[in-house]
């Protein structure tokens, strides 16, 4: 009966998940080609003309300071640079299009789990069947460890298409060599003859995207404990996207405020560092830097742990509530 349960969910949410996947995958395809370009021919341009002033990172020290540090902060970039292909790929995670699309189907799917079904009044039918409550959680589980690494390989594959697409990520000093001082003199750039081609790869995006599950089950977890206690799925997705983006406003916030730091680690988004374990190979997220004493602890760990207890309550509270008849 799980396995009925099963192909039945992931036959409602085939469209949806077709359209989310393609989404990804197209985003991060042309994600690459944004990435070459502002490699291999933006940054070039703007390192050499700032070697000039004696400092290599004047723009984009420039850049995010000021106005430019509520992208960074909102984002989560840290310490990347733009001269690093590797370094703008890690970018896509934490683009506003893939957190958005990650964060409406954690919630659309996970809202339908029990308020959906009260709220198309099917739950009834569902439940003369000889279904146990506890299994048509479980089947919801199982479902999310289906669909949610099935949008991170969309987004994978759309990666290696683009880098396959777009071939070598060699820096373009064309702009700079057509450019002239007073008289027609050239500027002092230090323009290589035979650049070679920056290192690239987009291996590094699987341990990242791990996190990117991680963040999207936490998600699932927690609108499924809302949806379980509910009945209508409407105010389920209005409970469920009030507590994200309190939690996401709640992390920008500390960023950019030291003194409202303290809040960050209370949020989801704190652990959601796919950057990190992608270009540093590090799971971990520095607590102590919020909450002094507190060891550091895995971001993906602690946001699977909370999908986990969000699944568990729930089991709880589905198992033990009256089902209302239905309108």
């Amino acid at each position: 009966m799980t396995y009925i349960l099963v192909r039945k969910l992931l036959r409602d949410v085939r469209p949806a998940l077709v359209v989310v996947c393609l989404v990804l995958f197209v985003f991060a395809t042309f994600w690459v080609k944004i990435a070459q370009r502002v490699t291999v021919e933006i940054s070039p341009v703007f390192t050499s003309i700032a070697s000039v002033f004696g400092d290599r990172n004047l723009f984009q020290n420039l850049m995010f300071k000021g106005p430019g540090k509520v992208s960074q902060a909102a984002l989560g970039w840290g310490d990347l640079n733009f001269e690093r292909p590797n370094d703008f790929l890690a970018m896509g995670m934490l683009h506003p299009i893939v957190l958005t699309m990650c964060l409406v189907w954690g919630v659309g799917r996970a809202a339908g789990a029990v308020a959906g079904e009260l709220d198309r009044g099917t739950m009834e039918l569902l439940m003369s069947q000889p279904v146990p409550r506890n299994r048509l959680i479980f089947a919801h589980f199982l479902v999310d460890l289906v669909v949610l690494p099935t949008l991170c390989l969309a987004f994978f594959a759309g990666t290696q298409l683009g880098l396959l697409l777009v071939g070598d990520f060699v820096p373009d000093y064309t702009m700079l060599k057509s450019l002239t001082g007073p008289g027609g003199r050239p500027l002092p750039f230090q323009i290589p003859e035979n650049p070679e081609p920056l290192p690239v790869s987009g291996l590094g995006e699987i341990p990242g995207l791990v996190n990117t599950f991680a963040l999207m089950f936490a998600v699932s977890g927690i609108t499924v404990a809302i949806s379980a206690a509910g009945r209508s799925r409407g105010r389920v997705t209005g409970y469920a996207v009030l507590v994200v983006m309190t939690m996401f406003v709640a992390n920008t916030i500390g960023q950019l405020w030291e003194p409202a730091g303290f809040v960050r680690p209370l949020t989801l988004f704190f652990y959601y560092q796919p950057q990190k374990v992608m270009l540093d190979g590090n799971w971990l997220t520095d607590i102590g830097r919020e909450w002094p004493g507190v060891p550091p602890v895995s971001g993906a760990g602690v946001l699977i742990a909370v999908g986990l207890v969000g699944y568990l309550v729930a089991l709880r509270t589905f198992t033990r509530r009256d089902l209302p008849a239905p309108l």
